[in-house]
């Protein structure tokens, strides 16, 4: 990736790209990082619920699209400018506990970034708009981990009251969802923040589920998602 002196830049784009998703031309490529955020329906939108109506395809993912713009511009005040690679986004409209297909658009552009984080021999790092905000289907993860079992791969989680980043580490996750790794694990008892998304994942594919989960277990998780108060 051939970075652009800011002088450069200013002759070749015909507009100023929103800050937020726009990496510093002074700076290495850096990561490949995703924000992602997903609508379970068209219904899954405070507004439509409501007032009782539908939105469209395209509201809904402008939607989704204004709250991870929201949520770059806090992961840049947390972590900077993290080099001059430009920022990718993805909107999902899909039930969290259902699987992503492998061959849809959402799976293809996953794998792409992946793909483009190996070539270049970086990290991959997925910025999620709430525990939720990708899957909560462990096949869906499990595609992705197998497929890049070479490439740094984090999931970053912005949520919590007060909302704040969390930080874990993806294969690790699959290695649990896939049993190989155990909640007692060193693994996952060194790493805090993996430990909560992986008691997340359990808590929230439940609860999307409609399944019962043991009381005591939702209580020490309501801080980080209040909708397991319900």
């Amino acid at each position: 990736m051939h970075c652009l002196k800011p002088s450069e830049a200013n002759k070749q784009l015909p507009y100023k790209p929103h800050p937020t998703m726009e990496g510093d031309p002074n700076l290495l490529p850096g990561p490949v990082v995703v924000f992602m955020a997903r609508a379970d329906d068209l219904n899954d939108h405070p507004y439509a619920r409501g007032l009782g109506t539908t939105l469209s395809q395209t509201q809904m993912h402008e939607y989704l699209r204004s709250t991870l713009i929201m949520t770059a511009a806090e992961h840049r005040k947390k972590y900077g400018m993290l080099g001059c690679r430009p920022h990718k986004m993805q909107t999902i409209i899909h039930p969290a506990n259902n699987k992503i297909s492998r061959g849809s658009k959402i799976s293809r552009y996953l794998f792409a970034a992946l793909q483009e984080a190996r070539e270049a021999v970086t990290e991959c790092i997925f910025v999620l708009n709430s525990w939720d905000g990708w899957t909560t289907d462990p096949a869906t993860i499990g595609d992705l981990c197998e497929a890049f079992k070479d490439v740094a791969f984090t999931i970053r989680v912005y949520a919590g009251t007060p909302r704040q980043f969390y930080e874990a580490n993806a294969h690790t996750v699959n290695g649990y969802l896939d049993r190989h790794i155990q909640l007692d694990d060193a693994v996952i008892q060194m790493d805090r923040d993996t430990g909560l998304f992986v008691r997340m994942f359990d808590a929230l594919g439940a609860m999307h589920y409609g399944v019962p989960f043991p009381t005591e277990r939702a209580e020490h998780l309501v801080q980080y998602d209040s909708r397991l108060a319900r």
